[in-house]
């Protein structure tokens, strides 16, 4: 089940983020003409139905393109791989293309950066890569995001146990599936008891959906804590309001992580 959850993981980042190849033009035997026609149909419409048009570079950015549909960038950069500290940039594309609209100082994982496929779980690495924006949750009331927002309970975990079916989710403690302990090998996070850096916070997809079991569960873009993170991105907490107040799921919002050079692509 692993191995399927990585294929199925990668052939997704691949769909995300990697020119599709031109199709190889099919041929036929000469003596029927008409297979031959109906196969360069075939090639012609499988490559239009494929081919991903993409946004222009972002800023600083060589190493990734994001599709077209992509209007909302969060880059999240650090000068070295070891490095526990980083910056938070906000781009928003319009019709005269990517334009900055916040940068400021965040807190890393305490054990830096590491490439997301080479990550293993309770390493403190924050994982390096491009992931979707798609959920949000916080111990307050919302903020004003217009990403699906729940606001926590003590009945809600965020499930990092390995042999649950539900890891890397988060879920309902009432609901059962899942080691419902906070500390140990196995443990989750009860998220309403993780103290004010969980006050807001927007749900990173690295390692979700589909999750390769090991790899890590539960990255956030947060607000900050005491210091380093556990593999998370944090932020002041009256920055981490409104970027959630900024992200809109219309706009198909990307995070992108990395050391400078990396993300560059030198």
């Amino acid at each position: 089940m692993t191995v399927r959850r990585l294929a199925l993981a990668g052939g997704l980042a691949l769909a995300l983020l990697a020119p599709v190849a031109p199709a190889t033009a099919m041929t036929a035997p000469a003596t029927d003409p008409s297979a031959v026609r109906v196969t360069a149909r075939t090639v012609a419409s499988a490559a239009v139905a494929t081919t991903t048009v993409y946004a222009p570079r972002i800023p600083g950015v060589g190493r990734y393109r994001v599709p077209i549909s992509v209007r909302q960038v969060i880059v999240v950069s650090a000068t070295t791989w070891r490095m526990t500290y980083g910056t938070v940039s906000l781009f928003q594309r319009t019709a005269t293309g990517w334009h900055l609209s916040a940068r400021w100082s965040a807190r890393l994982g305490y054990g830096g950066l590491v490439i997301a496929s080479k990550r293993v779980q309770d390493t403190g690495t924050t994982p390096a890569g491009a992931f979707r924006i798609t959920e949000s949750f916080g111990r307050l009331s919302n903020p004003g995001t217009r990403l699906p927002y729940t606001k926590v309970t003590m009945d809600h975990w965020w499930v990092e146990d390995r042999r649950s079916a539900y890891y890397n989710d988060m879920r309902r403690g009432s609901r059962g599936g899942f080691l419902l302990r906070t500390t140990g090998y196995n443990s989750s996070e009860r998220l309403a008891t993780m103290g004010t850096q969980y006050d807001y916070a927007a749900v990173i997809d690295f390692n979700r959906p589909n999750p390769v079991i090991g790899r890590g569960a539960g990255i956030f873009l947060h607000a900050y804590g005491t210091g380093a993170t556990g593999g998370c991105v944090s932020i002041r907490h009256d920055r981490m309001a409104a970027t959630l107040r900024w992200l809109n799921p219309a706009a198909n919002p990307r995070i992108l992580i990395g050391e400078d050079n990396w993300l560059a692509g030198t």
